[in-house]
C-alpha cells in the first residue's frame, strides 16, 4: 500500500562517476550511515509516551501473543462483530454505519484500520504484493514510570502474553519486549504536555485497570470498554480536555470508518516521534 512502501530504491540506476581507486576516495569521504536501532532508549522515556510495537517484515500485529495465528484475529473479529451487530444502537452505530459493518469483510477491515483514512488503500490484501508483508491493525501503548524511574506500559489488549484473555493491563516495559518475537518498536510523545498533565493521562489509564477488551466500542469516552488506541484517546481527554486526532466529537460511530487506529495516532501533529526505526 502506498502509505507503506519503504523507499529502498533511493538512488537506484545513478551513473558511477568513478572507478577504482576513485571509487575508494568517494566511499571514504561518504561515511556510512548509522542503522536506526529496532528499540528507543528506555532512559530517555518519560511517564506519558507512547510505544507502538511492529514485528519485522510484517505490518503491525494487532494481538499481544505471540501464538496468536491471522485466523484466530479473524475468527475473533467475526465473533465481536456479530455480537454488536446484534444490538447496533447499544454500540452507538448510525443505521448508515451499521449497514456498512454488515457486509465489511476481515480484510477490508485491516485496510481501513490500518491506513486510518476514510477510503482504505485500493489494490491491497493480506499479503501486501512485492512488499511481502503481512497487513494487520497495530497496537499503542502508554509508557508509565515508577517510583525508581523503571517503565511499564499500560494498554488495552485482547490478549495477555501467555494467551489468556485480556482487557486493560499494566506490564514492566522489559516483559512487554520479552512478549513479542522480532520486533521494532516506535516511540512519542504528546506535545506541549506538562509532566503532571502527562502523569494524570496515564492515572486515567490505570483507573481502567481490569476492563474489558472492546474492539466494538465506538464512543471513545466510554469507559465500560477498551481497544488501544480508544484507551489513549479517552485518557488524554479526560486527563487535558485534548483530543489526540483534533476531533472532540467521541461519538465516531457516527461516522465511517468508526475507528480511531494506532495510525492514526501516529500520524498525529499533536505527536512527537522520538524514536522511528523505518515507516510504521
Amino acid at each position: 500500500m502506498s502509505s507503506d512502501r519503504r523507499k529502498f530504491l533511493i538512488g537506484l540506476g545513478a551513473t558511477p562517476l568513478a572507478l577504482g581507486a576513485g571509487v575508494s576516495a568517494a566511499s571514504a569521504q561518504t561515511p556510512d550511515k548509522k542503522p536506526v536501532p529496532d528499540f528507543p532508549n528506555a532512559a530517555t522515556f518519560q511517564t506519558g509516551d507512547l510505544v507502538w510495537p511492529k514485528k519485522k517484515g510484517s505490518i503491525v500485529p494487532r494481538t499481544r501473543s505471540a501464538q496468536a495465528a491471522p485466523t484466530e484475529e479473524r475468527r475473533d473479529w467475526e465473533a465481536a462483530r456479530q455480537q454488536m451487530l446484534a444490538n447496533p444502537a447499544a454500540a452507538g452505530l448510525s443505521p448508515e454505519v451499521a449497514e456498512k459493518l454488515k457486509t465489511m469483510s476481515y480484510d477490508e477491515f485491516e485496510r481501513f484500520y490500518f491506513s486510518g483514512q476514510e477510503r482504505p488503500p485500493q489494490g491491497t490484501s493480506r499479503s501486501a504484493g512485492a512488499v511481502g508483508r503481512t497487513i494487520s491493525v497495530g497496537h499503542v501503548g502508554l509508557i508509565e514510570l515508577d517510583a525508581r524511574n523503571i517503565p511499564y506500559v499500560v494498554e488495552a489488549t485482547p490478549k495477555r502474553p501467555d494467551g489468556t484473555l485480556g482487557g486493560v493491563i499494566r506490564l514492566r516495559y522489559t516483559d512487554w519486549l520479552k512478549s513479542y518475537i522480532n520486533i521494532q518498536v516506535w516511540h512519542g510523545r504528546f506535545r506541549d504536555l506538562d509532566p503532571a498533565v502527562c502523569r494524570r493521562v496515564v492515572d486515567v489509564a490505570r483507573s481502567q485497570l481490569g476492563k474489558p477488551y472492546d474492539f466494538f466500542n465506538f464512543d471513545l469516552n466510554d469507559d465500560r470498554g477498551f481497544y488501544c488506541s480508544k484507551l489513549v484517546w479517552m485518557s488524554v481527554w479526560r486527563a487535558a480536555q485534548i483530543a489526540a486526532d483534533d476531533n472532540p466529537d467521541p461519538q465516531r460511530g457516527k461516522s465511517f470508518p468508526p475507528w480511531f487506529s494506532p495510525k492514526a495516532l501516529i500520524g498525529s501533529k499533536r505527536v512527537a516521534m522520538l524514536h522511528s526505526p523505518g515507516e510504521y
